[in-house]
C-alpha cells in the first residue's frame, strides 16, 4: 500500500470517527450550557479545530486534484470578506459585540466551507459506509430523545409555556432539523429490509419520539416522506395492474390515521397546538383566515413579522452594510434573527457573503443535477436515490421555513454530508453508465 493511500484512508477514518462524534459533542454541548456558563462550548471548539484541520490537510498534505485551484479561489474569497465583515462590524458596533459577531460569522461560514472540502476530501470508495452510518446516526440521535423523554428527565424543548421534550440535547430547532433529514435513510432502510417486527417496533418508537418532542418539523417531515413513499408505491402497482396490493395500501392508511386520531391528541405536539391555539384566541377556522398574523404566529411562529422588521432595518441600512451585512443578534435586541436561513444569511453577511455561501451550495447541486439528468430519471428510480432526494428536498425546505439547517454546524455537517455522498453516488452511477454505453456502441 502506497503512502498515498495510506494518508487517505487514515483521513477517511478520522473523518468517520469525526461524524460518529457529533452526538456526543451535541449532548456535551447541551450540558455545557444548561449547567454553566460559557463564550464557548467543548461542541464548538472541536468543530473550529476539526475544520482547521481538514483545512491543513487540504492545504499541505493532500495530493492537488483539478479543484484545488477553484476551491483554494474560493476559500481566500471567504478569508477576505472575513476580514472585510470584520472590520466592518467593529466600526458598525464597536469592540462590545465583536465576539458574539464572529461566532455568528464562523457558524454561518462552517458550512460552505466543509461543503467544498467534503467535495474534494471524501473517498467515493467507501460510499456504502458512509450511508450506513447516516442510518446508525438518525438511531443514536432518535434513542438520545426517546429514552429520556420516556423516562421523563430530558430537558425542555420550550422554556414557557409550551409543553415538550429534546432528550439530552439543547436546542429544539436543531435537534429537530438533524432528525428531519437524516429521517429518509432510516426509513427507507426500514422498507427495504421488509421486516414486519422491525417496522412496527421503530414505527412506534419513531412516532413516541416524534410527538413527545413538540415541534412540528420532525412530524410535517414524516407526512412529506409517508406521502411520497404512498405515491411512488401506487404508481407501480397501478403500472403493473397490482390493484390488490393498492387496496391493501389503502387499507393500511386507514387503519393508520385512525391510530393517530386516537394517539396525537395524547402527545406534547397536539397540547402545544392547543396552547398556540388558545393564546391566540382562534376557535375557528374563519378566526384564522380572517386575521394574517393569527397565520404567522401559529404556523411560522412570528418568522414572518421577524421577516417585515429586520428586512427594514436592512432596508434603511447604507450600501457599506447592505454589501457586508447587519452582523448577529446585540445585547440590546436590535437585530433578532429571523429563523429562516436564507434571509438569516442575507441580512447578517450582506448581499456579499449570501453570495459567497450560495456559491459553494449552488455548485453541487447543480452539478447534482446536472449528473442526475445526463443518464435519465429512470436510471435513478430506486429507493436508495429516493432516500437522497427525499433529504436534499427537506434541507431546501427547513432551511427555508424552520431555520437552523445550514447555519447550524451541529446540523449543516451532514447537509454537506449528504450532498457529497449523493454527487459521488451519481459520479459512480454516470461512470457504470458511460462504461455500459461505450460497450454497447
Amino acid at each position: 500500500m502506497s503512502k498515498k493511500t495510506k494518508t487517505i484512508n487514515l483521513i477517511d477514518k478520522i473523518l468517520i470517527i469525526y461524524i460518529f462524534l457529533q452526538p456526543l459533542l451535541d449532548i456535551f454541548t447541551s450540558m455545557m450550557l444548561h449547567y454553566s456558563k460559557g463564550m464557548m462550548t467543548i461542541g464548538e471548539v472541536i468543530r473550529v479545530g476539526m475544520l482547521l484541520f481538514f483545512l491543513s490537510y487540504f492545504f499541505f498534505i493532500k495530493p492537488k486534484t483539478k479543484n484545488f485551484k477553484k476551491i483554494t479561489i474560493y476559500l481566500i474569497l471567504i478569508g477576505i470578506y472575513s476580514v472585510l465583515f470584520s472590520l466592518h462590524i467593529l466600526n458598525l458596533y464597536g469592540k462590545a459585540f465583536i465576539f458574539t459577531q464572529i461566532k455568528g460569522l464562523l457558524k454561518t461560514f462552517y458550512f460552505p466551507i466543509i461543503l467544498v472540502l467534503f467535495y474534494d476530501i471524501l473517498s467515493r470508495k467507501n460510499m456504502e459506509k458512509y450511508e450506513k452510518i447516516l442510518k446508525i446516526l438518525f438511531v443514536i440521535y432518535g434513542l438520545l430523545v426517546f429514552i429520556p423523554n420516556f423516562f421523563h428527565i430530558g430537558f425542555k424543548s420550550y422554556q414557557v409555556t409550551k409543553v415538550g421534550s429534546i432528550g439530552l440535547f439543547y436546542t429544539a430547532n436543531e435537534i429537530s432539523a438533524i432528525i428531519s433529514i437524516l429521517m429518509p435513510f432510516f426509513i427507507i432502510y426500514l422498507i427495504e429490509k421488509k421486516n414486519l417486527w422491525s417496522i412496527f417496533l421503530s414505527s412506534i418508537i419513531l412516532l413516541y419520539t416524534l410527538t413527545s418532542m413538540g415541534t412540528k418539523g420532525p412530524l410535517i417531515s414524516l407526512g412529506i416522506i409517508l406521502v411520497i413513499l404512498t405515491i411512488k408505491y401506487i404508481k407501480e402497482k397501478l403500472k403493473n395492474k397490482q390493484y390488490k396490493n393498492i387496496t391493501i395500501v389503502f387499507i393500511s392508511l386507514i387503519s393508520f390515521i385512525f391510530l393517530l386520531c386516537i394517539f396525537i391528541p395524547k402527545t406534547s405536539f397536539w397540547k402545544n397546538m392547543v396552547i398556540h391555539l388558545d393564546f391566540l384566541q382562534v376557535d375557528e377556522i374563519s378566526d384564522m383566515v380572517d386575521n394574517p398574523k393569527n397565520i404567522d404566529r401559529f404556523i411560522f411562529s412570528d418568522r414572518l413579522t421577524f421577516l417585515k422588521n429586520t428586512n427594514k432595518i436592512y432596508y434603511d441600512a447604507n450600501l457599506k452594510t447592505k454589501l457586508l451585512g447587519l452582523g448577529y443578534e446585540t445585547d440590546d435586541g436590535l437585530i433578532k434573527a429571523v429563523e429562516m436561513d436564507y434571509f438569516d444569511i442575507l441580512y447578517s453577511q450582506g448581499i456579499i457573503g449570501f453570495l459567497l455561501v450560495m456559491i459553494s451550495f449552488s455548485y453541487i447541486f447543480i452539478k447534482i443535477i446536472k449528473k442526475y439528468r445526463k443518464i435519465g430519471y429512470e436510471n435513478y428510480s430506486n429507493l436508495g436515490m429516493l432516500s437522497y432526494k427525499l433529504s436534499i428536498s427537506l434541507i431546501l425546505l427547513l432551511s427555508l421555513l424552520t431555520g437552523h439547517v445550514i447555519t447550524a454546524p451541529s446540523v449543516s455537517i451532514y447537509v454537506a454530508l449528504i450532498f457529497v455522498l449523493f454527487y459521488n453516488k451519481l459520479y459512480e452511477g454516470d461512470t457504470k453508465y458511460e462504461k455500459t454505453r461505450d460497450g454497447h456502441s
